[in-house]
C-alpha cells in the first residue's frame, strides 16, 4: 500500500513538472511572438505552480511592462531584486516602471545603486538624467544626459530631455539647440515643437511660439497643453483677438487641461 502511494505521488509530481515545463515553453513562445497578454497569463500559471521560478517571474515582469501594467511589473522586478536574481536587469526594469509611474525619486535611488557598480550603463544614466529633469535637478540632469549623448548623439528622447533641463536652468539658446537637434533626427516630435514654443513664449517671441504650437498640434491634434499655451501666446500677440485665444482655451478644456479652464474663467466670460 505504501509503495503504491509513493509511486502515485511520484507520478503526480512528475506530471506537474511536465505540465509546468510545457506551460513555460508555451509562455516563452508567446513572449517571443509578442503576444504579451497571453504570455503574462501563461507565466501566471507557471509561477502558481513554482513560486521560485525567477526566470518566469522576470519574463512576466517584462510582459506586463510591455502591456503598460507598470504596477504589476514593478512588483515582480522588486521580488527579483530582493532575492538578488539578475539584479542589474531587474533594477533597470523597476526604474523604467518607476519613471512611468512618476516615481522619479525611486528611479534615482535604483540607478544610483546600478551606476555605482556599472558607471558606463547608458540606459541607467539616461533614466537617472531624465528623472533629474522631472525633479528640477538641472545640473545633475545635464551632466548625466550629456554623457549619454556622447555615446548616442542622435537619441531624440535624451536630446529633448536635456533641452528641457537647459530651459529650466534659464538657458533658452541651449534649449532650442537641443530641440532642433532632436528635430533634425526626427521632425515628427510634437513634444520637441511644444517645448520650443514654451521657450519662445518665455522670451516673449509670441509669433515663434504660436508657430511651434501649430506644428505640435498638427502632429498631435489632441495635445491639450499645446492648445492652452497657444491661446496664451495669442492673448499676447497683436495678430490675434481674445476670441481666437478663447477658442484655443476651449479646445484645451475639452481635452481636460485644468489651466485652460482657469483662463476661460478669467478671460472668456
Amino acid at each position: 500500500m505504501r509503495t503504491y502511494l509513493l509511486l502515485s505521488m511520484l507520478a503526480l509530481l512528475s506530471l506537474m513538472s511536465c505540465d509546468m515545463s510545457a506551460t513555460r515553453e508555451e509562455a516563452d513562445e508567446l513572449m517571443k511572438n509578442g503576444e504579451y497578454e497571453a504570455a503574462a497569463a501563461a507565466y501566471d500559471r507557471v509561477i502558481k505552480l513554482s513560486p521560485d521560478d525567477n526566470y518566469s517571474l522576470f519574463n512576466r515582469a517584462n510582459a506586463n511592462e510591455k502591456l503598460e501594467n507598470f504596477d504589476k511589473a514593478y512588483d515582480d522586478y522588486s521580488r527579483l531584486i530582493q532575492v538578488r536574481w539578475n539584479s542589474r536587469k531587474a533594477l533597470l526594469g523597476r526604474a523604467r516602471c518607476s519613471f512611468e509611474l512618476e516615481n522619479f525619486k525611486g528611479v534615482v535611488m535604483d540607478m544610483n545603486a546600478l551606476l555605482s557598480g556599472d558607471p558606463q550603463n547608458i540606459e541607467g544614466r539616461s533614466l537617472r538624467g531624465r528623472s533629474y529633469v522631472k525633479l528640477g535637478e538641472v545640473n545633475n540632469a545635464i551632466d548625466d544626459l550629456s554623457k549619454v549623448l556622447d555615446k548616442k548623439p542622435k537619441d531624440t528622447k535624451v536630446l529633448v530631455s536635456r533641452g528641457a533641463a537647459w530651459a529650466r536652468g534659464g538657458d533658452g539658446v541651449m534649449a532650442i539647440r537641443d530641440f532642433n537637434r532632436a528635430l533634425d533626427v526626427d521632425n515628427n516630435l510634437p513634444v520637441a515643437h511644444f517645448n520650443k514654443g514654451v521657450v519662445f513664449f518665455v522670451y516673449e517671441n509670441w509669433d515663434a511660439a504660436i508657430e511651434s504650437f501649430d506644428i505640435a498640434l498638427k502632429q498631435d491634434p489632441e495635445y491639450a497643453e499645446a492648445f492652452t499655451r497657444r491661446g496664451m501666446a495669442k492673448m499676447q500677440s497683436s495678430s490675434f483677438s481674445i476670441g481666437q485665444a478663447c477658442s484655443d482655451f476651449e479646445k484645451g478644456e475639452d481635452l481636460d487641461d485644468e489651466l485652460a479652464t482657469e483662463y476661460i474663467k478669467e478671460y472668456c466670460k
